[in-house]
This record gives structure tokens, sequence and C-alpha cells, in this order.
């Protein structure tokens, strides 16, 4: 086909913001949608090259794959290679095991379907310490290759009257399915191609003609304008509706231009945006794992100014290398002295043989960890040892009956929490499990046990979790069998509005302004009234679970650190670097008084008790680690060992009646 710059430019277009999203620059927080125009130029020009050859009785499925190959692979292999190299030296074991599997997973192309999997969403601040996650997005073209050209050549044969009705039946249905999916599985909707092929398929009926070319230029003009207001969307639920203006937008400049240059177009097509143009690729394979390794060296999310710079200086330089001294010389054609399409695939398939072999070194072995002491692998294998209820944690996770300690016992202890539920699961799973108990465990993030209290202005988490409430307080009333109700938050969270400024981060910058949704008062955003609003509600929970003449058991929340715990632990072990000065339990004690003040009056009836679990951990200074066992894998969530060697024994006194926390004064 014609080579035309302006598409060229739009790729700048596509990569700019996400370079400059991933790098927290401000002003690009929507940035992600780059991605998205990126596939609808992946359709548009796949599709063009591949209707024509069918059309011209040339097409060979071979030749296809090699030009994907010859494209995809070799800066591929490159980056996979850097980053065994740098992980080697900045990754502990459990990260250098998970960037061994998320490379098999990104040598095959299903990376997407990996990182869906294994990781807590594409926005979830952990993310960012994962080298190879911008493969999830090629993951998506490859596994669109697979089946998109089958299906244009049986088109091809079967009439290609059918072309454009089969692929706008293909696009809608696949928008459907996104709208759909986004609000109920955002995570799934956002990696997985279903949901995803109708940004490609956009591009694709561009090429198949969809709008004709040829239309009054004023028209094309007005257009292709509209396509580059329309390029930003800072919504973060994609690839639903909010991904409809990037996507349009980029299809409108593609559009625009089909039959000539237009106002936008020639903007597209300046050198400079065609020089990063012809770089994206490269420049996007590259820019992640440089901010990746470098978060992980630094162990923050958070990139400062000068950091911000160096990164993005360093992506380009590191891209315009790679497109000029690898993507440049594998596109050779034969013509032109270049390498045929034999030794294209044998250089292909021995580099995926040879990179899968070392990865899969790297996840046999669990991260090689001959390269550290056997007390530093302890410690930093205590750091990902978490709580073994990931499959019944959610608010989609609300239809599980999950049932832990003893499986064959009558279910009489329940579990009904946020995450700090979840981190001192393993606990009560080891007591309930020693005394034949079964135990119920209620789970979701930032979903604590408090019907009727809601955020103003919350996100779609927080209406989905108070719709939970109301189900797993209807669930837990219906169970006859049920005596003991332990309830467990991260309270100071929610009595206090704001979350533990940790290090150079701040978690959550805007307050957590509290209502009462049952009485029915205004919106209010007041975070003075918080402690009222929790005192209100939990009096309200309390009242109506000892209807049923049970024990209820408020148990206070863990010891907040001012560090990442795991982090610093990390840091240590591979860089020699001073851990902070142990926690003083003032501190502690001074961040959970409204907290405290709200659980202790909640518990001045008889068989409600308030256990203070911090008060109980804590002496002088708050224990987070040991010399072979790390205690936190943040700042507030604990690890197994945590939960087995600091909750356990508090929670084992306080059940068989030894602990004054359950002796009424």
């Amino acid at each position: 086909m014609n080579y035309r710059p302006d598409i060229d430019g739009l790729r700048t277009i596509a990569v700019v913001p996400v370079v400059l999203f991933h790098a927290n620059v401000a002003g690009f927080t929507g940035g992600f949608v780059g991605v998205d125009i990126f596939f609808v130029i992946s359709g548009f020009l796949i599709t063009t090259i591949i209707h024509r050859e069918l059309a011209e009785g040339r097409f060979s499925i071979l030749r296809f794959y090699e030009r994907r190959a010859r494209r995809i692979l070799p800066a591929l292999f490159a980056v996979i290679v850097a980053s065994l190299i740098a992980g080697w030296f900045t990754l502990a074991p459990a990260d250098y095991d998970k960037m061994g599997q998320s490379i098999l997973s990104a040598l095959l192309f299903v990376s997407n379907m990996w990182f869906w999997r294994n990781s807590g969403g594409y926005f979830d601040g952990a993310t960012d310490y994962l080298p190879m996650l911008h493969t999830w997005s090629l993951a998506v073209e490859e596994q669109f290759y697979i089946f998109f050209p089958l299906l244009l050549m049986l088109l091809h044969k079967i009439g290609r009257r059918l072309l454009l009705p089969v692929i706008v039946l293909l696009v809608a249905g696949s928008l459907v399915v996104a709208i759909w999916a986004t609000p109920r599985m955002p995570s799934a909707s956002f990696y997985l191609l279903p949901t995803r092929i109708w940004e490609l398929g956009i591009g694709s009926l561009l090429a198949l003609g969809l709008l004709p070319a040829a239309a009054p230029k004023a028209l094309r003009e007005g257009v292709g304008a509209l396509g580059l207001v329309f390029l930003y969307d800072g919504s973060t639920e994609f690839p639903g509706l909010a991904a409809l203006p990037p996507v349009l937008g980029a299809a409108a400049l593609i559009w625009a231009g089909t039959a000539g240059p237009v106002a936008a177009s020639r903007l597209l097509a300046l050198r400079p945006m065609v020089w990063i143009g012809l770089i994206s690729y490269s420049l996007y394979l590259w820019h992640w794992p440089i901010m990746a390794f470098l978060r992980n060296r630094l162990f923050t999310v958070d990139l400062e100014p000068t950091w911000q710079v160096v990164t993005v200086l360093a992506s380009v330089a590191a891209g315009w290398i790679s497109w000029r001294f690898i993507e440049r010389p594998f596109r050779v054609p034969v013509r032109a002295g270049g390498m045929g399409q034999g030794r294209i695939f044998a250089l292909s398939g021995a580099g995926m043989a040879v990179l899968g072999g070392l990865a899969a070194v790297s996840v046999v072995t669990q991260g090689v960890p001959q390269r550290f002491s056997e007390d530093e692998i302890r410690l930093t294998r205590s750091i990902s040892r978490f709580e073994p209820a990931e499959v019944c944690f959610g608010v989609r996770a609300a239809k599980r009956t999950c049932i832990f300690g003893d499986p064959n016992g009558k279910v009489r202890w329940v579990l009904w929490g946020d995450s700090h539920a979840k981190s001192i699961l393993p606990a009560l799973d080891t007591l309930a499990a020693r005394d034949g108990i079964g135990l119920m465990f209620i789970s979701a993030p930032s979903c604590p046990p408090i019907p009727g209290a809601m955020e103003l202005n919350p996100d779609p988490l927080s209406k989905r979790c108070a719709a939970r409430r109301h189900r797993d307080l209807a669930r837990i009333e219906a169970l006859d069998s049920v005596d003991t109700i332990f309830l467990a938050a991260r309270w100071p969270r929610y009595v206090e509005g704001t979350e533990l400024p940790v290090e150079r981060s701040v978690e959550n910058a805007t307050a957590m302004f509290l209502y009462d949704a049952e009485t029915g008062e205004p919106h209010q955003a007041d975070v003075t009234r918080n402690p009222e609003v929790v005192l209100a509600r939990l009096t309200a929970l309390r009242d109506r679970l000892l209807k049923q003449d049970r024990r209820i058991l408020l148990l206070g929340t863990v010891p907040e650190i001012p560090w990442n715990v795991a982090d610093r632990l990390k840091a240590s072990v591979l860089f020699g670097a001073p851990l902070p000065a142990p926690v003083d339990f003032r501190e502690v004690a001074e961040r959970q008084v409204k907290s405290d003040a709200v659980l202790s009056e909640v518990a001045q009836v008889e068989n409600v008790f308030y256990l203070p679990l911090a008060r109980a951990m804590c002496d002088t200074n708050c224990p987070t680690h040991t010399s072979e066992a790390a205690f936190y894998h943040d700042n507030n969530h604990l690890t197994l060992e945590g939960a087995q060697r600091l909750v356990l024994p508090i929670l084992e006194r306080a059940l068989s009646g030894r602990h004054t926390a359950l002796d009424k004064p």
C-alpha cells in the first residue's frame, strides 16, 4: 500500500501519551488510551494489506506471519534479554519468578491472559513493578491475527458481499460485550480479546470501505479536526463506551486522509511527528521495562520529576537505537539483500526456544534463589506468601460460599470485612480447623462491614460494595448455626477518612467523606463526621446481629507502618540499604485513637467485645519482621507469617477466655 506519513504521525499521538502516562507526568492520566489508537491503526493497516492481496489472488498465510515475525519479534527478543539481565540484579526471587512466567506468556502471545489472572488489574499500583506488563497489548493483536486472516479468507471464498456485514456484526457484538463486561469484570474486560476486537475491527471496516474515501474535502477536513479533538479521554472504565472517543477519533483521522491530505493529516505528517511514529513500536517496547525496573530499584510507584525526565529520554533513546539497529535490518526484504522467509522462521523459532528456556529456568527454580543466602531467601519468600482466600475475595465473590477451618464442621464462625479481614484469615483458619469449626469468610477490598455508611461520590467499586454488604448481612442472618461473628477492617481509614502517608507517597490524597445512607442525611463533605457515621452504622449492625443471640468480636486494626515493609526489606537484601528505625507504638496508637473510641463504644453491651490487635501486638515498638520472615507485604496488610506469628496467639488467648479483652467490667 502507499505510504501514509500521517499514520506514522498518528502513531506518535498514540505512543507519546502512553509513555508520559506511565512516567506519571501530570496532565496525562488518560494517556493509556493511546493503546486503543494503536489497535485502530493495526486493524486498518493489516486489513488493507490482506484484503488487497486476497482480491488479487496472491495472499499467503505464511508470508503474512513472516511479516509479523519481522515486525514484532526482533525488538521483543531484545527487550526480553535486557529484562532477564536487569532482573537478575534488581528483583527478588519471587519477582524474578513472576517475570519469568510473564516472559513465557509474552513469547506465546497470551500475556494478556496471564496478567488478567495474576494481577489486581491494569490500574493497580502493584502492576507498575511488572516489567512485561505492556506485552498484554501485543498478545491482543497477535490473537486477533490468528483468526482474522482466516475469517477474511473464508469470506472472500464464499462471497465478498458478506465482508462488511460480518465484520460489522463482529464489531457490534464485541462492543456490546465490552459495554456489558467493563463495569462487571473490569480486569477481564481490559485485558482480553473479546472486548477489544471492536477497536481493531473499526480500523478493519475503514480498510474495507465502510466509509467512501471520495468524500468532499470540506467534510474530510471537519472530520479530521474532530478526530484530533476526541483523541483523549481520562476515564478509566475501559474498554466500554469510554473507549469510543479515542477509537472514533483515530478512525476519523485515518479516513480523513485516505483520499488526500487535509489539515489534520498534514499536521500529523510533520517530520518530528513521523520520526517518533517510526520508532513508536520500539519506544513502546522499551519504555515500560525502563520505568518498571527503576520503580523496583527505588521501591516507589510515583516517579519524581527528575526521574520522569530521565526515563522518558532514556526510553526515546532506547527506542531509536532499537528501531535503527534491530527493527530495520530484519525488515529489509529479500530482494534488497535481506533474510529469506526460511531464515526468519528459523531465527524466530530459535529465539523463542532459547528465551523461553531461560525464562523457564527462572520459573522452575522459583526465581533463581541461589543468588542469595538461605536467610535472605526465606525472608524474600515470606513477603509473597499471602492468605489462602484469593478466589473468595472481591465484590464479585458474593455468590461464593467460602468455608475455611474444618470444611466438614458446622459453620459456627463468620469473618466479615475488607482486605484486613483477608490478611488475618490464616490465624482464624488455624483455630477453626483445630477446633472442628467451619469458618465462613466474606471479604472485599475497601468494603468494610458497615452497612449504610456510604462514601460521598463513590466510585463503581464502592457502589458494588454497598450492594454486596446488604447481601452479605442477609446470608449471615440466614445461618442459624453461626454463634460468633468477627468484624475486621482497616478502621482508621474509614473513621479518620484518610490513609496513612507512606514515605513519599500518599495513598489516598482525597479524604473519604462518609454519610449515613440509612437516615437519609444529605451528602456533606465533612470528614470530622466520619466517626459518628461509623458509630451509628456499627451500632445498628450490632443490634441487628444480637437479636439472634450471637457473639460479636470487633477486631482492631493491626499497626499501620509509615513505610512499606516489603519494599524496604527487599532493598536491604538486594542493595544493602539500611532499614528505617523501629515503629514506635505511640505513633500507631495516635493514629487509632478515634477508631479505638468508636469500637470501644460499640462493645459496651453484652456479647460484644473489642480486641485491640495493635495494643496486643506491640510493646514499645511494633514488630515488622525477623531475620527470616516479613510480617507485612506492604505497610498495613500482614503476610501469612505475620498473621500466624502475631495475630494467632492473640486470638487463641482471647477465644480461650484467658484474655481481659473478652471480660466485661
